[in-house]
């Protein structure tokens, strides 16, 4: 029997349930759809009311139809949904499509009803599309179940959440010459089949060379991760994912009945799976064409061909803005440039051709030629009128612009140099770019939409060079080799939250490293212990139920060796006047630190996504600049690495105003300490280590925070959300 993925989006049967004789409803629809778009496979109508539909034999009820049946389409309402799954079951149905909304996506009594269908479904061997749904289109085959028309056959797959946002892709990809689609599918709910699950089919299948994603949320992120991981390898994976305000998720929630996530944290595990992010819809289908008919860059320089000094001053000012550089020419390939171009044309880059090719395009052949033969040059633009000189100039031009482009196109094949032609002809759709698009060759006209593809090729292109030194993403906490002497975590929490004693406790037993501390119950314990530590202190109150010592007053910087008694008694006393039924272990005594840009490593638990380790500037500056970098657990050494380069200020890190730069090995280190803590235990939702002071041949952690799930693995809603003072041993107070 074939692979239920398989037998849904390449159905040799299907089976409409709720088929109908009246044209305006969709059992009628589904059918002629599937009659005039060739499906040369079986369709079974099934209707209890009816014996004949456009010619077909009707049956009364599925378990009638003759058996197996690869697909089923089911467009009855919700609470008939069951029933008929369990129908499905008695002739080996390999998948239903559920087009019927009211399920997860509406209320608790949806909910209810959603999982009853996957129950029903899963009892049955019944893969579930859907449900809320606009169904799915196998464009090859004419197994159309959307009833859209017109969707131009590709190489793109489709899995989108979305009915309205397919449709608009579809009428985009009509007016674009070489675009199109492979399969669609409306992932709908998730409430069965996810969005992981199809990607290996679009990995194995030849038709389709790059897999196009609208998300509104996941119901298994983390899994989506994994595949893609996996998928991406061979085929590139474009995603766009909505809900990025707050009033998106929550539109998105209603949407789908899936939680959006944070937009941050998934644009950066997207990029840790190598998965190409798409801000906006507009960009998504252009950058999964470039994706699928071009190499990946190789590395991040692109050399730009204009034939004006306005486009090669805004090309090269959105390359940069996306992180694109556009380096110098090698001093061969001026000169190249300068035998064929006049002397006011600009050799350097971006090149300006400066009417050189205004009475012979093909002079751009040439130009583009010494572009691709330079070894500082990983891609090319070529940015302007090209495909249009036909129409600004001459008649006479059009042949020599056709042969230009045949041969700008061989020679990037030749050389494997990605190429993208940006044209404000393009809407003309002339000859010359219709030559180019046969030659796999992508042609937008706007240049913001060119330099995004371009983006999207370095972003995939720069992945695969790494990818086998990036996380699996692959969790398995009941195998994991935690280190010996580490005590069930919820023995050491009050009220869901380590006392800064015990997360430092933790912490030391993953090898992270931790100022020197003691924890003080007296005054002359802290006395004792200040001495050891041999000059100033810092005492911080040692409660659960404090956690804004700072607001209590519960913390003194800078203490010297006379007044630790007298602080110690202070600190207590301020804590207790601040909650009398705070329970308190002590003082936390450590020496006081001060040399060293404050940093944080934290991790928190994604919604989507699971644990999530994040890096950044640390102390006063988290909530003010916001530089912060995130990545999936468990880290490898290269995502811990990629973390610290990932923030803008790395001019601090470097070393500013000639302080030495911070040990970036041992910052590495904290990450994977961290990291390997958040992948072992679960039940931690939030660690928070504000600040981590890093310097020239160390790093400490100053401040620890670990807080943990609720008992039944959601988190607590009473909990206050722990945010430590920002106060360092030695620190500087928010």
């Amino acid at each position: 029997m074939r692979d239920p993925i398989d037998r849904i989006l390449e159905p040799s049967s299907i089976a409409v349930v709720g088929a109908s004789s009246d044209p305006s409803k969709r059992g009628y629809q589904a059918i002629k759809t599937l009659q005039a778009g060739g499906f040369e496979g079986t369709i079974y109508p099934v209707n209890p009311s009816a014996d004949e539909i456009r010619g077909l034999e009707v049956f009364a009820s599925i378990a009638d139809v003759p058996k197996p049946v690869d697909l089923a389409l089911i467009v009855v309402p919700g609470p008939i949904v069951p029933s008929v799954l369990e129908d499905c079951g008695e002739i080996d149905v390999g998948g239903a499509v559920v087009i019927a909304v009211g399920f997860g996506e509406t209320d608790e009594k949806g909910e209810a009803l959603e999982e009853e269908i996957v129950s029903i479904a899963a009892e049955n061997d019944v893969r579930l599309v859907g449900p809320n749904t606009s169904g799915l289109i196998n464009v090859s085959d004419g197994a159309n179940l959307v009833g859209a028309d017109g969707v131009p056959e590709g190489d793109l797959g489709l899995l989108c959440q979305s009915g309205n946002l397919a449709i608009a892709l579809f009428t985009e990809a009509a007016g674009r010459e070489g675009v199109g689609f492979s399969h669609y599918v409306g992932v709908g709910n998730e409430a069965d089949l996810q969005f992981d699950e199809y990607l290996p089919y679009f990995e194995r299948t030849d038709d389709t060379d790059a897999v196009v994603c609208y998300v509104e949320g996941f119901s298994d992120g983390r899994a989506f991760l994994e595949q893609a991981r996996e998928t991406g390898a061979k085929t590139p994976i474009v995603v766009c994912k909505s809900g990025r305000s707050d009033v998106g998720k929550q539109s998105a929630s209603s949407h789908t009945g899936s939680l959006a996530g944070d937009a941050a944290v998934a644009d950066a595990v997207f990029q840790q799976a190598g998965v190409v992010s798409a801000d906006r819809s507009d960009e998504l289908l252009a950058a999964a064409d470039a994706l699928a008919s071009q190499p990946p860059v190789d590395g991040e320089n692109v050399a730009v061909l204009a034939d004006g000094g306005g486009h090669a001053t805004l090309a090269a000012d959105a390359l940069a803005e996306r992180g694109l550089s556009v380096p110098q020419l090698a001093a061969d390939t001026q000169r190249r440039l300068e035998s064929v171009l006049p002397d006011a044309a600009s050799v350097r880059n971006p090149v300006d051709v400066a009417g050189g090719t205004d009475d012979d395009p093909s002079v751009f052949a040439d130009c583009a030629a010494a572009l691709f033969d330079d070894p500082n040059v990983d891609a090319v633009l070529l940015s302007g009128l090209f495909g249009g000189y036909g129409q600004r100039f001459t008649d006479d031009l059009e042949p020599i612009e056709q042969a230009a482009a045949a041969e700008i196109a061989d020679a990037a094949a030749a050389t494997e140099t990605p190429l993208v032609i940006q044209s404000a002809y393009e809407s003309t759709e002339p000859e010359t770019h219709t030559i180019l698009r046969e030659h796999d060759v992508p042609v937008y006209e706007s240049l913001d939409i060119s330099v995004a593809c371009l983006d999207a090729l370095s972003t995939y292109g720069t992945h695969l060079q790494v990818a086998d030194k990036k996380s699996s993403f692959e969790l398995d906490s009941e195998s994991a080799d935690s280190p010996d002497g580490v005590r069930a975590l919820e023995d050491r929490a009050t009220d869901g939250t380590l006392s800064e004693y015990d997360a430092k406790a933790l912490l030391e037993e993953y090898g992270a490293p931790v100022t020197p501390y003691a924890l003080a119950e007296t005054a002359a314990d802290a006395e004792r212990v200040a001495a050891e530590f041999d000059g100033p202190v810092a005492m911080k109150v040692v409660s659960p139920d404090i956690i804004h010592k700072t607001e209590a007053d519960a913390i003194a910087l800078d203490v010297a060796d006379e007044s630790v008694r007298s602080t110690h008694e202070s600190v207590l006393e301020n804590a207790r006047a601040y909650d009398p039924d705070a329970a308190i272990d002590g003082v936390l005594v450590s020496p006081m630190r001060t040399d060293g840009v404050e940093v944080i490593v934290g991790a928190t638990h994604d919604e989507q996504f699971g644990p999530v380790v994040v890096f950044g500037l640390g102390g006063i500056f988290v909530e003010v600049l916001e530089d912060v970098a995130f990545r999936a657990a468990p880290l490898t050494e290269h995502d811990a690495r990629a973390m610290l380069d990932d923030i803008e200020a790395q001019d601090v890190l470097e070393g500013a105003r000639g302080d030495p730069p911070v040990d970036r090995d041992a910052l590495v280190d904290v990450l994977l300490s961290v990291s390997q803590l958040v992948a072992d235990h679960p039940e931690i939702a939030e660690i928070d280590l504000n600040p981590v002071l890093a310097g020239e041949e160390r790093a400490e952690i100053l401040d620890a925070s670990i807080v943990l799930e609720s008992g039944n693995g959601d988190d607590d809603p009473d909990r206050q959300t722990q945010e430590p003072d920002a106060v360092p041993d030695g620190g500087v107070d928010k």
